[in-house]
């Protein structure tokens, strides 16, 4: 029987239907309603296959892509595209056998650099009909018209973008890089096809990713000036002893590194694997990216007359000119991270108390400047289409994650400590003096002697209250939403979950803490 298609599309269903077709022709499935790996269910028993992928109001976009550059691998790895085969054709008959063919174009980053491009390999391209092997499976199999109630997967392979933007010559040159916020948009179009006849079609913006570039400018903040800097007071201290580990600048570095890696993690496997960590992974990857793009190149202009080196000389001209960095640009804050860098000072090997509390001042003011970055990465990236909450919960519980695994990597001042002072310097509470014979004192006391809480307290207390100001900020603005005072409890906290609590193993510090004990925490 003839059938229609139409693609997921991040419009209403009422802006993506045609003119020229009938609407009872249509069932568009709007993105923002259609999730294919939460959706898409002819795994379920007792489910109609593709039913619940044509619900209204259920799962989010997930109309991105990421791939890495980094991959010497050029297969492996798509893009699914969600659409729908609807019997209803009418007049439309249909003599000869039905097919699917796909075209990509290159979209600009602004009408000053001209119109769309299409992708050599990439057009009128015929795609076969295709389903999930299995629930949350990334692997496709054939299906046969009209079965499982219409639904199916067009996949649109990254080699075959890689490909296509390699052809187009110089368009497709430098594609992901730095002058295009490490990622770009396409148009993708299907049609459905009687032979040369097209019966009917639909089309979606997508945009790809590069995940090779996520977490690259942090690392060059890293490795191009903490560890130069960290090398220069080293021998102007002439101390032996001394690393790049002592840098006032090198815990909140390392350990916000490895939560981004974290939660980057859960973002491939929502878009690669079709799970479901997040209800809208297409805001934190922008949330994250305009973050780094904002906070690395802010420092960057910072420390510009003392390291000029820090972008290459093609970099520098994208930063100054590109039209996609304007938005960028025009929200540095250069003038706070040059405060924030006059706080790098590392005290000698004898003093490591002194030491440590550089480390809290200089990593306290990182912070504050890194969440001033982060409202306006959330301007950038626009409001979520899913829940915050769960988002927000995600990255604080994978910052805490961070914290215990790289303690002893971030803070070797504590290595000389015995193990008994140690545990109490990690883990206390303000007023906590049990390792002294003092038992607990009034919390008056405590605040008049000028007692604070221990290094894990302190990181998950101060991440939280921050993170619960950007996220009450945010909501106002309506870049957020979330239910009630706090978007991040404190019961939502694995650290808190441990502390104070005796009879309760505490991990050890570095060692991995799972996402399934996080969550009970």
């Amino acid at each position: 029987m003839p059938l229609h298609v139409a693609v997921s599309a991040v419009r209403s269903p009422a802006e993506s239907r045609s003119r020229l077709e009938p609407k009872a022709f249509r069932q568009v499935i709007p993105l923002e309603d259609a999730r294919p790996g939460l959706k898409l269910v002819p795994f379920r028993s007792g489910a109609r296959p593709g039913h619940e992928a044509l619900a209204p109001g259920g799962g989010c976009s997930l109309h991105i892509g990421l791939f890495d550059s980094r991959s010497e691998a050029r297969e492996g790895g798509a893009l699914w595209l969600l659409y729908a085969l609807n019997p209803g054709l009418g007049r439309h008959r249909a003599k000869e056998s039905l097919r699917v063919r796909m075209s990509v174009w290159l979209l600009p980053d602004s009408p000053e650099d001209g119109g769309s491009r299409a992708l050599p390999g990439l057009v009128c391209h015929e795609v076969p009909l295709c389903q999930p092997a299995c629930a949350n499976s990334s692997r496709l199999v054939p299906a046969e018209v009209g079965a499982s109630g219409g639904s199916y997967v067009a996949a649109l392979p990254y080699a075959a973008v890689r490909e296509g933007l390699a052809r187009l010559g110089p368009a497709g040159d430098g594609a992901f890089s730095l002058a295009h916020l490490f990622h770009r948009r396409f148009r993708v179009s299907l049609e459905l096809c009687s032979g040369e006849r097209v019966l009917a079609g639909d089309s979606t913006e997508v945009e790809l990713h590069d995940l090779g570039s996520f977490g690259s400018l942090y690392q060059r903040v890293m490795d191009a000036l903490v560890r130069p800097d960290a090398g220069s007071q080293v021998a102007r201290l002439g101390a032996r002893g001394l690393s790049v580990a002592h840098h006032p600048w090198f815990p909140v570095l390392t350990i916000g590194m490895d939560k981004a890696r974290l939660y980057l993690e859960a973002l491939e496997s929502d878009v690669s694997r079709h799970t479901t960590h997040l209800p809208d992974p297409r805001w934190l990857v922008r949330v994250g990216l305009f973050l780094e793009l904002l906070t690395a190149l802010g420092i960057v202009e910072a420390v510009r007359d003392e390291y000029p080196d820090l972008l290459s000389g093609e970099e520098r001209g994208m930063l100054e000119r590109a039209p996609a960095l304007a938005p960028i640009r025009a929200r540095l804050n250069v003038a706070a991270w040059r405060e924030v860098w006059a706080l790098r000072r590392m005290a000698a090997p004898s003093r490591r108390v002194l030491n440590l509390l550089r480390k809290q001042r200089a990593t306290r003011a990182f912070l504050e400047t890194h969440h001033e970055d982060l409202e306006r990465a959330l301007e950038l990236a626009g409001p979520a289409l899913g829940g915050t909450r769960e988002t927000w919960l995600r990255v604080f519980q994978d910052a805490e994650r961070a914290v215990l695994r790289n303690v002893d990597a971030a803070f070797p001042e504590l290595h000389a400590l015995p193990a008994r002072w140690r545990q109490w310097v990690l883990w206390r509470e303000r007023g906590d003096f049990e390792v002294l014979g003092l038992g607990r004192v009034p919390g008056w006391l405590s605040r008049w002697v000028g007692d604070q809480d221990g290094l894990f307290a302190s990181a998950s207390r101060e991440y939280r209250r921050s993170m619960n100001e950007v996220a009450h900020r945010a909501r106002e603005r309506g870049w957020m939403d979330f239910a009630g005072g706090e978007c991040v409890p404190r019961e939502a906290s694995l650290i808190e979950s441990w502390l104070g609590r005796a009879r309760v193993p505490r991990p050890r510090p570095g060692a991995s803490v799972s996402g399934r004990s996080a969550a009970q925490g």
